[in-house]
């Protein structure tokens, strides 16, 4: 089958030339463009009402599109997230004739089992509950329509045209312009109809939670696979938003499976950079032995190692209270769209410590929080990085999840509770060799720093350095401050060779002395008679000044 790529191209080339006059479709998708008036762009309602005029394969398409933030403002990834697609589900020798379009081999032969009636029935694929010939595994098996890639390329290109010829590229104040909504369908499309895609997250998800007790997720079946066709674990436990999932379970029970959702998240987000991005009810469920498993991978969120180091950083000053901390941190993965507003950002970072310090946790509004950082890092002229958002979005959906679990718990108890289980060796040894680092950083500039401003002062004194007007500067001043600076410099030097020592002694650097390496032992005393030498100065020069 060729790639969405392929029929992508194909379809612009079909339909470069068409337009009202000699397409039916194309004059189909104008009426409705035409109905909502998207020359001056087009609002969330606009939008919704829009996609299911197109029809139910573009409500499946608006659905995904509700899942990424990053990429749509979140007015219109609410309004997305309320669409359902309701489709007329296949006959089942339809989709036996595709299975064996896409495997070339007869449902029969591959399948002990195959239940005509779908488990799940969509605009793009069904998906059929069936037992595999060898194993005798019990799998899902998620077929793609017979024809949706080719409607959707041909109605996006249709659509792409329509944009070229009639100017719809720029927005009103407050909407989106009909371009960014075809460039987002066309982006969604291409993952959501390549099924290997999510056989990939699948894969990589299962390999990442195997180990860990109480979390499950099904694995692939990669001879069974294509582009079109998907075969995975079936599973029948209740999804935690039915009241059969935590029928039964106790007040404490509740409690701790509510917790198990929220740390595994974490887990996914700091320690994978690879987590779930629609953890809505719907897709996890409950196991009898009180531990979840999380089904449907189309949507997922990465990052990579310094992204989630900044988002470390982010999660320890919301715990610690630490507004600029919060601040810098956010600065590391934001990028300034206008004017920028430092003041102003500090203070919404203020205003946010104050909520997580001052509120019950248990009434902790995480959804409330996340608005007000992405809206104060606009009006301060910032952009969040798309990964914060996905993620933002993410948890903000896990709350609500864990809600219909337990009403204790809260996702700002989990981010504390895993901030304060994160202080492990490795990574308290990992922080020590960066403080090394920028120690060793700081006595290079500082070393150099006597040896610059005494350049600086001996240009200031030929007249080589002029503030706004000639200037004839006493000697006897200029010797002052020089001393006052060495002084300073080499007092500095000796507090970050005594911290730099400290660090080093809490190591198990070879060689040692009396059980503490010999380095750092060195360094401490070094440091600390730099240290006296340097107040000594100072004290004899405050006396001579006395004098």
């Amino acid at each position: 089958m060729p790639s969405f790529e392929t029929l992508m191209r194909l379809a612009r080339a079909r339909n470069r030339d068409k337009d009202e006059h000699t397409s039916k479709r194309f004059l189909e998708i104008l009426e409705v463009l035409r109905k909502y008036h998207v020359r001056d762009g087009i609002t969330p309602d606009e939008a919704v009402a829009l996609l299911e005029d197109l029809g139910t394969t573009f409500v499946k398409l608006g659905q995904i599109a509700s899942t990424h933030p990053d990429v749509l403002p979140r007015e219109y990834c609410d309004a997305f997230g309320q669409l359902r697609a309701h489709a007329k589900p296949l006959d089942a020798a339809i989709v036996k004739k595709q299975i064996e379009g896409e495997l070339g081999k007869p449902v029969d032969d591959l399948f002990d089992e195959f239940d005509d009636t779908p488990v799940g029935s969509a605009s793009i694929a069904q998906v059929h509950r069936a037992v595999v010939k060898d194993s005798k595994q019990v799998v899902a098996v998620k077929v793609q329509r017979p024809g949706v890639v080719e409607q959707v390329t041909d109605d996006l290109s249709i659509m792409e045209r329509i944009v070229e010829l009639y100017d719809l590229l720029s927005p009103s104040e407050g909407k989106i312009s009909f371009k960014q909504l075809v460039d987002e369908l066309v982006r969604t499309s291409r993952d959501e109809l390549d099924f290997r895609i999510e056989a990939r997250n699948l894969e990589r998800f299962y390999e990442n939670n195997k180990d860990r007790p109480g979390i499950g997720s099904p694995r692939c079946y990669e001879e069974l696979t294509t582009r079109a066709l998907l075969t995975e674990d079936f599973f029948t436990d209740p999804r935690v938003g039915e009241p059969s999932a935590v029928e039964g379970l106790s007040e404490e029970e509740r409690d701790q499976l509510a917790y198990l959702i929220a740390n595994n998240y974490m887990q996914q987000l700091m320690e994978d950079g690879f987590f779930h991005a629609d953890p809505h009810a719907g897709n996890i469920l409950i196991t009898p032995e009180h531990g979840i498993r999380w089904i449907d991978f189309g949507m997922m969120g990465e990052m990579n190692g310094r992204e989630r180091e900044v988002l470390g950083e982010i999660i320890e000053s919301l715990v610690k209270g630490d507004a600029y901390g919060l601040k810098r941190s956010l600065l590391k993965v934001a990028t300034p769209t206008g004017p920028i507003d430092h003041g102003a950002l500090l203070g919404a970072c203020e205003n946010i410590i104050s909520e997580v310090i001052d509120v019950d946790l248990e009434s902790f509004d995480t959804s409330a929080v996340f608005d007000e950082l992405a809206e104060s890092m606009r009006k301060s002229g910032f952009e969040l990085a798309p990964f914060l958002v996905t993620m933002g979005r993410g948890l903000v959906t896990l709350e609500g999840t864990i809600k219909l679990v337990s009403d204790k718990l809260n996702i700002m108890q989990v981010l504390a509770k895993y901030a304060a289980d994160s202080f492990t060796p490795e990574k308290i040894a990992r922080r020590a060799r960066k403080v090394v680092g920028s120690s060793v950083e700081s006595v290079e500039a500082m070393a150099a720093l006597p040896s610059k401003a005494m350049d600086t002062l001996d240009m200031l004194q030929k007249g080589q350095v002029r503030l706004g007007m000639n200037m004839d500067v006493n000697k006897k001043v200029v010797s002052g401050l020089r001393e006052s600076i060495n002084n300073f410099a080499f007092a500095l030097l000796a507090a970050a060779m005594i911290i730099g020592s400290c660090v080093l002694c809490t190591t198990e650097l070879e060689p040692q002395i009396l059980g503490i390496p010999a380095l750092g032992f060195a360094g401490f005393i070094f440091g600390t008679a730099l240290m006296v030498y340097i107040s000594a100065l100072i004290l004899r020069s405050k006396d001579r000044d006395l004098k």
